[in-house]
């Protein structure tokens, strides 16, 4: 006799039927770990049981969960009670739950906590021992899997915001392999001598994100002497990594963002700088112009006052000399001393006078802006205003271009 040929669709409505007829898969209670939980927009719950050794899918339906009081999260170990059976579609196996309690924190947030534990006391955690990261950074290597999401996530951010050399050092970043993977690529990023290591790895489940608990990747960011910025998992994940690294951030996007400035902030900052510089100078120019005027007039009224003075001892002399010729011989040397004296002293301030004259006329020259225009600058100017960028310049008008040896006026041919 010829054996029957099943369709898959026989064989798995065969299957369902069978475990729907198990008196002891009917309304089973079993204990497990929660695992990729969704809370779907229908309001349908599914997600995944597992202990040490397997693991199998779950679903609780609306009109079950909204009977409960809380919402479970992955690593939740809870109690689920319900019946087994296949999902046709995909042939696999599931409970549908139509009951769920807590039964106490998961086997993976209980390591966590230990692992917390172990490392904070050793200060792997401490603010002080955190490096500061650089403002503006020429290099940075990145650890992540090569060819993901948040590879991609790190590259464009990047390019909007910073002109940085990108060091890509890829790593497995789930499995078994993870975590070896990850401490062999962090500790030839650090040899790489880059400004910042970003450690990057998308979003996923508690089990897909385990490995950055382990105590060996927090020893190797520990070790890096190169700043270490995390961006593991959604802004919810929070792992041992981030806690040892330099800097958290929430996504890889958010990484690329924390490791670098934002050029067109910077472009702006540095505009500022320079008016305000600009300005400072010209108000010292103008300072100084007009303590050069006020000097010069000083010095002029200095020479008239001399000149007063020494015309004055003229003609005190000849007065004293008719007057005292023959007994005042002794009493006009005196008098020819005092004014020798004299003379010396306003020689001397008038010197002093010249030389802050001359130094200051040395100074002024120095900043003038014709002092430039000798080097081969120009000075363009429209309207009388002096042109800073082409966007200021007006094609119907000429720009006046102002040489060391004269002015020339030219006319705008738009290109």
């Amino acid at each position: 006799m010829s054996q029957k040929i099943w369709s898959i669709s026989q064989l798995v409505s065969y299957i369902k039927q069978q475990l729907a007829n198990d008196f002891v898969l009917r309304n089973i209670s079993v204990q497990g770990e929660i695992g990729n939980f969704t809370n779907h927009f229908s309001g349908h719950w599914y997600f995944t049981l597992k202990d040490d050794n397997a693991l199998i899918n779950c679903a609780m339906f609306k009109g079950f969960n909204s009977r409960l009081d809380f919402i479970p999260k992955n690593g939740d170990s809870v109690i689920a009670t319900g019946n087994v059976n296949i999902f046709e579609k995909s042939g696999q196996m599931q409970i549908v739950v139509n009951n769920l309690q807590m039964a106490g924190q998961g086997d993976f947030y209980a390591q966590f906590e230990r692992t917390r534990k172990k490392l904070e006391p050793l200060g792997y955690f401490a603010p002080e021992r955190k490096k500061p990261i650089p403002p503006y950074p020429s290099r940075i290597a990145v650890v992540t899997g090569a060819n993901t999401a948040a590879l991609q996530d790190v590259r464009i951010t990047l390019g909007k915001r910073w002109p940085v050399e990108l060091l890509e050092v890829y790593a497995t970043v789930q499995g078994r392999e993870a975590i070896e993977s990850v401490v062999s690529a962090l500790r030839e990023a650090d040899k790489l001598k880059a400004d910042v290591i970003i450690l990057a790895r998308g979003g996923g489940s508690v089990d897909d994100l385990w490995c950055f608990n382990d105590e060996n990747i927090a020893e190797a960011i520990y070790r890096c002497n190169t700043p270490v910025i995390t961006g593991i998992g959604h802004e919810i994940d929070t792992t041992i990594a981030d806690l040892v690294a330099d800097r958290r951030a929430a996504t890889p996007t958010a990484a690329a963002v924390a490791a670098t400035p934002d050029y067109r902030e910077v472009s702006a900052g540095i505009n500022k700088c320079r008016d305000i510089l600009e300005s400072a100078l010209i108000s010292r120019l103008n300072q100084y112009a007009q303590l050069l005027d006020y000097d010069y007039s000083k010095l002029l009224g200095f020479k008239s006052r001399l000149q007063q003075l020494d015309n004055s001892i003229n003609n005190s002399r000849n007065i004293l000399s008719l007057a005292l010729m023959s007994n005042c011989r002794n009493g006009t040397h005196k008098l020819e001393k005092i004014r020798e004296e004299m003379k010396n002293a306003l020689v001397m301030k008038n010197v002093e006078i010249r030389n802050r004259f001359s130094s200051l006329s040395a100074l002024l020259d120095s900043l003038s802006p014709l002092k430039t225009i000798s080097r081969g600058y120009i000075i363009s100017q429209q309207k009388g205003k002096i042109i800073k960028s082409v966007c200021q310049i007006d094609e119907n008008e000429n720009i006046r271009l102002t040489y060391s040896d004269g002015k020339v006026d030219v006319r705008v041919v738009k290109e």
